[in-house]
């Protein structure tokens, strides 16, 4: 009876992913959307250090929606956010796992540090304000997050370019640009490149609140790197929780080895449309050029952050 519980559970947030899908194919934006506009970064401005204090990923229909925007900058503003509803299934599936747990865990050890540089000529209004993301480098001790804490960029982490936006009373809206995040899903790390990124967020000079990222995960992104992850993060709960094995195995794991892999999670019914491209954000040439040629090549991801201020030294200061 458990069993059957899980599985019809699953397959009840498979029904409601393919209605949302449904409806968003109904009002798909046409394949003439204008270019991007190339972005300009501001050439003064006070520089304010800060670092991801929380880091939230959506395991729930309301978080998805909650952190979701308008990552392919579609005229009626739908908000993107299928890496949500991936992680929605998946807790619904197991609902021991503790996806959330884990990256909390990385940041208040200090194993998931995130710098960032928000660069203004005014902290509550300016038209032209900068924002910039670096992967920082773990801590020896736990972070304070209560601006006293010392940070260091990582020298090996790729330097990308700011996201560009605006500050109005308070309030950060920017991109489309870039970024190179780190999270932790499972307990396993895992570094991604994001394209066609949002931000928003709150903004003074004692912090961040209510930021949402967003942004579209290539193919060999989510093929090649974020898949693998949550497969050898199920592995891993499998081996060290019955419970949640009993609950995982029969819905994930079609040949009966007791190993989840990525083709088993990409050929699962039940998580098929949540591993499929929902976006369109490059055109035939591979170039960032959202719905020019109605092909889904990028999934979205919607993630929510909060900021304290920090000291570290970034590129540039």
């Amino acid at each position: 009876m458990k069993m059957t519980t899980v599985v019809s559970t699953a397959r009840a947030g498979l029904i409601i992913l393919l209605l949302a899908a449904c409806s968003a194919l109904r009002s798909a934006p046409p394949a003439t959307q204008p270019a991007p506009r190339a972005q300009v970064a501001p050439a003064t401005g006070v520089q304010y250090h800060f670092v991801t204090s929380t880091l939230q990923i959506p395991t729930t229909r309301a978080e998805t929606q909650t952190f979701a925007l308008n990552v392919d900058g579609d005229p009626k503003n739908q908000p993107d956010n299928m890496f949500g509803g991936l992680l929605t299934l998946l807790t619904s599936a197991a609902p021991g796992l503790q996806l959330q747990a884990s990256v909390d865990q990385a940041i208040n050890a200090g194993q998931l540090v995130s710098l960032h540089v928000v660069k203004a000529d005014d902290p509550l209004n300016d038209p032209s304000v900068s924002w910039s993301i670096y992967q920082g480098q773990k801590t020896q001790s736990a972070p304070r997050f209560d601006g006293s804490d010392k940070f260091a960029v990582d020298p090996v982490s790729p330097t990308i370019p700011p996201i560009i936006g605006a500050l109005t009373n308070g309030h950060f809206s920017g991109g489309p640009g870039t970024a190179h995040v780190q999270l932790f899903l499972l307990s396993q790390p895992v570094e991604v490149n994001l394209i066609g990124v949002r931000l928003e967020a709150d903004v003074s000079t004692k912090g961040c609140a209510n930021g949402r990222l967003g942004g579209g995960l290539g193919v060999d992104e989510f093929r090649g790197k974020l898949l693998p992850t949550i497969a050898d993060g199920l592995n891993q709960t499998i081996k060290a929780d019955k419970a949640a094995a009993d609950a995982i195995l029969p819905v994930l794991d079609s040949n009966h080895d007791g190993t989840i892999t990525v083709q088993e999670l990409e050929n699962n019914p039940v998580f098929m449309l949540a591993i499929s491209p929902d976006l369109d954000l490059l055109d035939a040439s591979g170039k960032f050029n959202p719905g020019q040629d109605e092909v889904k090549d990028a999934y979205s991801l919607g993630l929510g952050f909060t900021c304290a201020p920090a000291t570290f030294s970034a590129p540039g200061d």
